[in-house]
C-alpha cells in the first residue's frame, strides 16, 4: 500500500503541480484537477501503480458554487486491471 501511495503522488507531481491525487480507503481515490485533464491523469495514474485502466465514477466542481464543468474539478475513480466495459 505504501509504494501505491509514493507512485501515485510521483505521478501527481509530474501530471502538475496544481493536481492532487487521494487515496480511497476503499478501491476508489480522487483527484484534484482542471477541467477536462480527468481521463488522462486518471488513467495515468492507476498505469503508473501497476493497473491497466482507470474507471471514472463522478465529477464535480470543488466549488459548488461555479457552472458545471468550470473551475478545478474533483474526480472520483478506481483502477482497474482490465480496460471497462462499455455500459449499455
Amino acid at each position: 500500500m505504501k509504494s501505491l501511495v509514493a507512485l501515485l503522488a510521483v505521478c501527481a507531481l509530474f501530471a502538475g503541480g496544481c493536481t492532487v491525487v487521494k487515496i480511497g480507503k476503499g478501491d476508489t481515490n480522487t483527484i484534484t484537477h482542471d477541467p477536462g485533464e480527468e481521463k488522462d491523469l486518471t488513467s495515468r495514474a492507476c498505469r503508473k501503480a501497476g493497473n491497466q485502466n482507470a474507471e471514472i465514477i463522478s465529477t464535480v466542481n470543488k466549488d459548488a458554487n461555479l457552472p458545471p464543468g468550470t473551475g478545478r474539478q474533483i474526480t472520483t475513480f478506481r483502477c482497474l486491471s482490465t480496460k471497462p466495459q462499455p455500459q449499455t
